[in-house]
């Protein structure tokens, strides 16, 4: 194939590619040189998620006649005079490309007038053709965006649903809020307005962007480490979330997501927060321009420093510094503390597994043949690994708090089998006819609840029970969000969630499966699985099966969790009936079997 020169068309519609990749790239780019205007109020507006309209309005420095036509033509800039200030940026916007993009795959609209010029600009831009001609116009900038993509209809049917999109705008908006909390921002939607948040504090434009409960927990970080400064807000761990939704990380007041970054943030928490719990956080790392690259992406989406390792150790650091000075230590709710009962104690009462340091569920010889009943957590009166046994353990059974097993209506045979014990309140131990078979109580709890919350959602809904007295939840204003796109969801899987003022929510049921858990917590867990709203609810699709596994997980008895005899045997007898039976809904093995065949060749005994 002969070499060709590209045509102006279409090599400013491969460079638009690069730039504009859905609407919330429009947003950023024009919200960025707003910035670099010196804009303090910055009003968005959007229609049909941005793709059939977008409007950034502000009040920053404006242009003049002549530069307002240099800016839509490409490669055209005014935030760089020469190599040297490639390395050293100091501005948001820098590529001269963006105007230029947007006019190529859009209907574009520039109408702009600084304080020298007596009238203000428009410039049109269609299908290449521009237009300039003076108008009416207050100092400032105002660029609108109709129709996006109308001329590249293969890149136009990549777009998600309007829903996506904008939720895409709304947490580019939100970022840019945090990091200029002195400037006013206003975003509408269809021409309703969504956020509005005036010139203010750090402090105040935490509690609009992220909820009051976020801003009453949080503390001050005005740090300075390595020659670098570290300033901003770190959430207290009691407010940790199970996802990286509020998590927001600035570099010279450039949003920016940095993966390792965050991991350092986390670690300085230590145990402070669960292993699979995340720090909040608004933290802006200032930074000399010249130690920080921000020109490897085209959508400047990534940064790369010249000194990595200092800038992870400066965050790891500067956070420490303030968990120490507040001397917080892991606060571990009752239901965290396990309790154990030590094998020597248990030797001479009767069956008992292994030796050393391995801990056995005792069952004394009247227990055995018990018929099964609801599944059960039975304690015993002893206080530590310790502590002491008492050898007369009341006869009475706690009812677990989680549903952990429920009854598959199905003709099935199950082999006969005798369980053994349960070693360190985690593995239940049988013996069969012709095996000894492990089951994993976690795993295989786990993979019962999963069939029972599938089944039950391809009848119609998730049972549910109601609450004695409503809970009343905030929120940030990002997972209200979230909950408000997806009540439909929330419904089939056994909420009953009103909308209670503007990030409330009143809880009236539950899911039967979390009837004595932590509403907000587990609500907060379903919409750390949502990244964005899930438009049909006639099938499984992965957001929801993400949520199922997650309900499963949490709703399942746990490691330590101290079983009946009666309890492990309806756990056993539920998990046979399945046709999955093996794994847990992440993978692994919910039983383990040993033929006596293969012990016979262990012990050399064939």
């Amino acid at each position: 194939m002969p070499i060709k020169i590209l045509s102006k068309e279409l090599i400013n519609q491969i460079a638009a590619g690069e730039v504009v990749e859905r609407p919330a790239s429009v947003v950023k780019e024009l919200v960025e040189n707003s910035l670099d205007a010196g804009a303090k109020n910055i009003g968005v507006e959007i229609e049909n998620g941005g793709t059939n309209f977008i409007k950034i309005v502000d009040d920053g420095s404006g242009m003049n006649r002549e530069d307002a036509q240099l800016s839509v033509l490409e490669h055209a800039t005014s935030k760089l005079g020469s190599i040297d200030d490639l390395y050293k940026i100091s501005t948001l916007g820098f590529r001269g490309e963006a105007l230029s993009s947007i006019s190529a795959v859009s209907e574009f609209i520039l109408v702009t007038k600084n304080s020298d010029s007596i009238a203000g600009t428009q410039v049109s831009v269609k299908n290449g053709e521009v237009v300039v001609e003076d108008v009416g116009a207050a100092v400032g900038t105002t660029i609108t965006v109709k129709n996006l993509f109308y001329n590249i209809p293969a890149r136009k049917k990549y777009l998600k649903t309007a829903v996506t999109e904008f939720n895409h705008i709304v947490d580019l908006f939100l970022n840019y809020c945090l990091a200029y909390p002195s400037v006013s921002w206003k975003l509408t939607h269809n021409g309703k307005l969504v956020y509005q948040f005036p010139a203010g504090s750090l402090v105040q434009r935490v509690s609009d962007v992220l909820g009051d409960e976020v801003c009453e927990n949080l503390f001050e970080v005005d740090t300075k480490l390595n020659g670098l400064t570290v300033r901003g807000h770190l959430g207290k761990p009691q407010i940790a979330r199970n996802n990286r939704k509020l998590q927001y990380l600035f570099v010279n007041g450039r949003p920016v997501n940095e993966f390792i970054a965050a991991k350092n943030i986390k670690d300085a928490f230590g145990s402070l927060i669960p292993r699979d719990y995340y720090p909040v956080y608004v933290l802006n790392l200032h930074i000399d321009p010249e130690f920080v690259d921000v020109n490897v992406h085209p959508r400047k989406l990534e940064v790369r420093f010249s000194e990595p390792q200092l800038i992870y150790r400066t965050l790891y650091q500067a956070v420490a510094m303030i968990l120490d000075e507040q001397e917080l230590s892991r606060q571990v709710n009752s239901t965290e503390l396990k309790q154990f009962v030590p094998l020597k104690e248990v030797l001479t009462q009767g069956f008992a597994f292994n030796k050393q340091s391995v801990e056995a569920r005792f069952i004394a010889p009247h227990e055995r043949n018990m018929a099964p009943t609801t599944p059960s957590v039975e304690t015993q009166n002893f206080a530590s690994r310790e502590g002491t046994f008492s050898p007369n353990p009341p006869s009475a059974e706690i009812p677990s708090t989680q549903p952990v097993a429920t009854t598959i209506n199905r003709e099935v045979f199950i082999p006969e089998y005798k369980i053994l014990g349960q070693i360190q309140d985690s593995y239940i131990v049988v013996e069969t006819a012709n095996s000894l078979k492990i089951y994993d109580q976690h795993a295989s709890s786990e993979r019962v609840q999963y069939e029972k919350i599938k089944r039950e959602w391809q009848i119609g809904r998730i049972a549910s029970q109601k609450m004695l007295i409503e809970q009343n939840i905030e929120l940030s204003p990002v997972e209200a969000r979230l909950i408000n796109d997806n009540l439909e969801l929330f419904q089939k899987l056994g909420f009953d969630i009103s909308v209670f003022g503007a990030n409330n929510f009143a809880i009236a049921a539950l899911p039967t499966l979390f009837t004595n858990a932590n509403a907000q917590e587990i609500i907060l867990q379903i919409v750390g699985e949502l990244t964005e709203s899930i438009m049909t609810l006639e099938k499984i699709s992965e957001p929801v099966d993400k949520i199922f596994k997650m309900m499963a997980c949490r709703s399942a008895i746990k490691f330590g969790d101290r079983l009946s005899v009666s309890g492990m045997e309806a756990l056993i007898n539920d998990l046979e009936k399945l046709d999955n039976q093996y794994t847990c809904v992440h993978g692994r093995p919910c039983i383990l079997e040993f033929t006596f065949n293969e012990f016979k060749k262990l012990f050399k005994r064939n």
